[in-house]
């Protein structure tokens, strides 16, 4: 064991986002916490400072509103690994129980494990919490589904555990890996999965989800719309409360259903309009 670790802190509005980055990098830990990911490894973490930096900059040239700061931290070594362990709580969303391999099943509830390489915090974050809680909600009478964004596959595996037919896809290539090995780790099947965006769904589904950011969800806006079923039901989450009227704007053809406001963020449920 070394005697000291890197600990970099990363500040952010938009934690879901930056966990998926981080997690595309070889990385010992990440904790997330409310305002903030804290990243601790053994080795050097100089890349992934780098890469932020490069991120940062990128996201500032096309006016996206993400904001990135990190602070990183030299620190005597101890068995932290096992320490960031106790620290991870479990988390029940309504009926749902998400623990890690680590933790036991909770009795009357759905039971989702998830351990992505010891980057745990799916159903911890507002956004990821209103879709669990909105697809218990809405799960009735859908067969079929399709996850734009899948990340760890959290949302695929809940779809999953209600029998329903799930497809799921992810920009990410690491997310893909991670969102398979999730299905393994929870001994359950996706229909189909691919690396890309709903722009290579070649069927179409009675729910699509899309827990991605606003900036995104306006590009692929109608990708999203060309997946769904007649009368299908759209879920849109991860936008930030002051795009409300923005988003809302832009799918006057739909019929809202529900929203879930948690924190500076907002959850939509959308009916396609019978045509």
């Amino acid at each position: 064991m070394n005697k000291t670790y890197e600990e970099l802190t990363i500040y952010t509005n938009n934690i879901e986002f930056l966990s998926d980055f981080v997690f595309s990098f070889e990385i010992d830990a990440i904790e997330e916490k409310n305002d903030c990911i804290v990243i601790r490894s053994d080795n050097s973490l100089n890349n992934l400072i780098f890469a932020l930096n490069e991120l940062k900059k990128r996201l500032e040239d096309n006016n996206i509103n993400i904001l990135i700061n990190h602070k990183l931290e030299i620190k005597e070594n101890k068995d932290w690994i096992d320490e960031y362990k106790q620290s991870i709580k479990a988390i029940a969303v309504d009926n749902v129980y998400i623990h890690t391999t680590w933790q036991e099943e909770k009795e009357g509830f759905i039971n989702i494990k998830i351990d992505p390489a010891l980057a745990f915090g799916s159903g911890h974050h507002e956004s990821t919490n209103s879709c669990l809680r909105l697809i218990q909600k809405y799960c009735k009478d859908i067969n079929s589904a399709l996850d734009v964004g899948c990340g760890s596959g959290i949302l695929s595996l809940l779809l999953a555990k209600q029998n329903i037919k799930v497809d799921a896809c992810d920009t990410d290539e690491l997310a893909i890996i991670s969102t398979k090995n999730n299905f393994l780790l929870n001994k359950l099947e996706f229909n189909n999965i691919w690396q890309g965006s709903c722009d290579k769904a070649k069927n179409k589904y009675d729910l699509v989800i899309a827990n991605i950011i606003f900036d995104v969800i306006m590009i692929i806006k109608q990708d999203l719309i060309n997946a769904l079923n007649k009368n299908g039901i759209l879920i849109l989450s991860g936008i930030l409360i002051q795009y409300e009227e923005r988003i809302k704007s832009q799918f006057l053809d739909f019929i809202l259903l529900d929203e879930i406001k948690q924190g500076d963020w907002l959850s939509l449920v959308y009916r396609k309009k019978d045509e």
